[in-house]
């Protein structure tokens, strides 16, 4: 009686075994990499680039940092597969993820050594040819104490306010002219945003400002996403500022800095974004 107990219970640990191997192997790991370029060249610290804007201004990057949510992976049949972020306690969190491009170096001073330029996670195992994803914070999530959240979203420099949110996206350029610098950010997030009294979360923003962004033809084991940051300010002129208004874009709706931006994000004159695409490695 006792060796047939002991038996059972071997092949019942063998069936558990089995079972926690074949749950591993029904996933699979993913690495989307996120390429920044201007004027065609990867994006550099301290690099001078030139023709960028409606003006053809010559600039130097300063900074670049965004939030991304609600990762997934298209399969054959053009269903979204939810892409489970790794959680890594400092860039990834639940579903949403900080990318930085900055290392805090030369033109980008301001900014902290570390960098994050892919998110990681797993999906269930398959064949995949698309990739869906959002530039933004979740509207839950925009609102909250950046005192009290946790990595990524304890971030201070990408934060606005409790009504306001988050910056979705912080594009820094300083625009070279002869002696004379200027700098343009550009601040993407929710505007408009409405509460009860400035002491509470917002409950509601008349220009929520995310991109849902879908890239056809992705195949995640070989292409990166192309952020193209010469398409988003190709209509804005960087050598000069709105009189009245603030520095750069900071996504006001009745900003005039803020229009090519806009609209290269697919957010204004009901034609798609044109800033993020596939760069298809050889």
């Amino acid at each position: 009686m006792k060796r047939t107990i002991q038996a059972l219970a071997c092949v019942a640990a063998l069936g558990a075994g089995t079972t926690t191997w074949a749950a591993e192997a029904a996933e699979q790991r993913v690495s989307i990499q996120f390429e920044p370029q201007l004027a065609g060249q990867p994006l550099r610290c301290g690099q001078r680039y030139e023709g960028q804007g409606a003006a053809q201004s010559s600039v130097v990057f300063g900074d670049l940092r965004l939030f991304v949510s609600a990762l997934e992976l298209v399969d054959e049949d053009g269903h979204g597969v939810a892409v489970k972020l790794e959680q890594d306690g400092r860039w990834q969190n639940h579903d949403v993820a900080m990318l930085d491009f900055e290392n805090g170096q030369a033109s980008c001073r301001n900014g902290t050594p570390a960098m994050h330029t892919a998110l990681t996670g797993t999906l269930p195992a398959g064949r995949y040819r698309g990739l869906r994803f959002t530039l933004g914070v979740p509207t839950a999530l925009n609102h909250a104490d950046s005192t009290l959240a946790s990595a990524p979203l304890n971030q201070t420099a990408m934060f606005w306010s409790w009504q306001s949110g988050y910056r979705f996206m912080k594009f820094e350029l300083e625009v070279q002219g002869g002696d004379k610098k200027t700098g343009f950010p550009i601040h993407l997030g929710s505007s408009a945003c409405q509460a009860a009294s400035m002491r509470a979360p917002a409950t509601n923003c008349l220009q929520p400002n995310r991109v849902a962004v879908a890239l056809e033809q992705f195949d995640p084991a070989r292409d990166s996403v192309l952020l193209d940051l010469s398409a988003l300010i190709a209509q804005t002129r960087l050598d000069m500022q709105t009189p009245g208004t603030a520095p750069g874009c900071m996504a006001a709706a009745d900003d005039p800095d803020c229009a090519g931006v806009f609209e290269a994000l697919g957010l204004r004159g009901g034609g798609p974004q044109r800033v993020f695409g596939v760069l298809r490695k050889p």
